[in-house]
């Protein structure tokens, strides 16, 4: 769950868009059924990552998530050891690691968002005690308001950091294949591809950050 209500509102604006052309490239694939579910994986994502964002989110039952977004991992990563071509990006197997990573990120962000959580839970329940009298503020506080473990916030980051950061690669992608096809006249849908890609990417090292 997303604290910040502008950044919940930015997060749910920016994948309900990515989860339209998603489910726009599923109906309509560029490279055949592989495409298809890949497309219907993202989907899936920009959909979950909404729900993620608000209190609702927390309800989901984690387990499915965890296996879906698993098994997608798994795909991505079979499609990279193959070769399999991309529909919407050039260079296939840097694609299809990146969406593997993203997957992955959705495993990890699903089963540690009940610690990245915590110590915002139990900051809420320290003002809870305060009211009644309860020493909490100081070293006091810091010292009941146990945070997430360090190894997890330092993963956290470092896929945060590397989702955001790749994200530029997709953006810029979108800006030259866009500049391209309307000078040719051709179709903007690879410019589009990589524009929803490129939002994922920083909308989903965006959410991680905001969680640590």
């Amino acid at each position: 769950m997303v604290e910040s209500s502008l950044l919940r509102w930015v997060l749910t604006v920016l994948f309900t868009l990515t989860a339209v052309w998603c489910g726009f490239r599923a109906a309509r694939p560029a490279g055949g059924w592989p495409d298809r579910l890949s497309s219907i994986s993202h989907l899936a994502m920009s959909l979950l990552m909404i729900a993620m964002a608000w209190p609702l989110g927390m309800s989901v039952p984690a387990g499915p998530q965890i296996a879906l977004f698993a098994v997608a991992t798994g795909w991505f990563l079979v499609l990279t050891a193959l070769r399999v071509p991309c529909g919407h990006a050039r260079r296939a197997r840097i694609a299809h690691t990146h969406h593997a990573v993203m997957s992955a990120a959705m495993v990890w962000m699903i089963a540690t968002m009940p610690m990245l959580m915590m110590g915002g839970s139990d900051s809420g329940g320290g003002h809870h005690h305060h009211s009644m009298g309860a020493p909490s503020s100081g070293v006091l506080a810091a010292a009941a308001t146990p945070g997430p473990p360090s190894g997890v916030v330092t993963i956290s980051v470092l896929l945060a950091g590397f989702l955001v950061l790749s994200s530029v690669a997709w953006i810029s992608s979108a800006v030259d294949t866009g500049r391209r096809a309307l000078a040719e006249s051709t179709a903007t849908h690879p410019a589009w591809d990589s524009a929803c890609h490129g939002a994922m990417s920083i909308g989903m090292g965006a959410m991680l950050l905001s969680m640590v």
